[in-house]
C-alpha cells in the first residue's frame, strides 16, 4: 500500500512539474532564435526570436527588444512583414499567423490542456476513497490516457518547431523575387542567419520527458502496484 501511494504521490509531482514547465514555454518568445552572422550589416536585424504568438527584434543600435504578433502579409501585393505593425488592417490588406505557427500553438495549447485535466483527475482521485466501483476505474484509466495524448501533442508540437524551424525567417525575408521560391529563400536565412530553437523549446523538451516518466510509472501503478495494493 504504501508502495503504491509513494508511486502514485511521484507521478502527480512529475505532471505537475511537466506542466509548470509547458506553460511556462508557451508564455514565452524563445521557441525559436534567429542571430545574424555578420552584426555590421545593418540591413537586417541582428537577432528575432519567435514565440508561440509573438516576434521580437532586438535593434541594431542597442539591447532594445520590440515584440509585436508575429504575423505576416497574407496579399502577395505585400511581402514586407513590418506592414503588419505599421499599416492599419482593412479588406485590402490582411496579416495572418502561418498555418506552421497555428499548428505549433494549437497543439501546445491542447496538451496543455489534456495534462491540466490529467492533473486534476489525479488529486481528486487522491482525495476520494470512497467513489464507487465504475467511477474508481474511470479516475484510474483516464488519466492514463490524458498524459498519453499530452506526451503525443507535446511531441508533434516539438516535430513542428524543428521541421519549420526556418519557415518564420524566409518570410520576413521573401520579396517578389522570390516569393514562390522555398529553397531560395531557405539558403537566403541560412546565408544571413543561424536559426536555433531557443530556451523555450528547451523548457517544452524537458515537459516531454516529465509526461513520458509520468505516464510509464502510472502505468505500472494501473496495471500492476495499483492492482496488488
Amino acid at each position: 500500500m504504501q508502495k503504491a501511494k509513494i508511486l502514485y504521490f511521484t507521478v502527480f509531482i512529475l505532471a505537475v512539474f511537466a506542466f509548470v514547465f509547458h506553460v511556462t514555454a508557451m508564455g514565452h518568445h524563445h521557441w525559436k532564435t534567429a542571430v545574424k552572422h555578420n552584426f555590421t550589416n545593418i540591413n537586417y536585424i541582428n537577432q528575432t526570436t519567435i514565440g508561440l504568438f509573438t516576434r521580437c527584434v532586438t535593434s541594431y543600435f542597442n539591447a532594445t527588444e520590440t515584440c509585436f504578433p508575429n504575423k505576416f502579409p497574407m496579399n502577395n501585393n505585400f511581402l514586407d512583414s513590418n506592414l503588419c505593425v505599421q499599416i492599419p488592417l482593412n479588406d485590402n490588406f490582411q496579416c495572418d499567423f502561418l498555418p506552421s505557427t497555428k499548428g505549433i500553438a494549437s497543439c501546445a495549447i491542447i496538451a496543455a490542456v489534456f495534462l491540466g485535466l490529467a492533473i486534476v483527475i489525479l488529486f481528486i482521485h487522491s482525495i476520494n476513497t470512497s467513489e464507487a466501483r465504475s467511477v474508481g476505474i474511470c479516475l484510474s484509466f483516464f488519466p492514463l490516457l490524458l498524459l498519453l495524448l499530452t506526451f503525443i501533442f507535446i511531441l508533434i508540437t516539438l516535430i513542428l518547431v524543428g521541421s519549420y524551424l526556418s519557415r518564420d525567417m524566409m518570410y520576413i525575408l521573401r520579396r517578389p523575387s522570390t516569393d514562390s521560391n522555398l529553397q531560395q529563400l531557405l539558403e537566403e536565412v541560412r546565408q544571413i542567419y543561424t536559426v536555433r530553437i531557443g530556451w523555450s523549446t528547451g523548457l517544452d523538451i524537458i515537459a516531454l520527458v516529465l509526461t513520458f516518466f509520468s505516464f510509464i510509472l502510472y502505468t505500472v501503478f494501473v496495471f500492476k502496484v495499483g492492482r496488488s495494493s
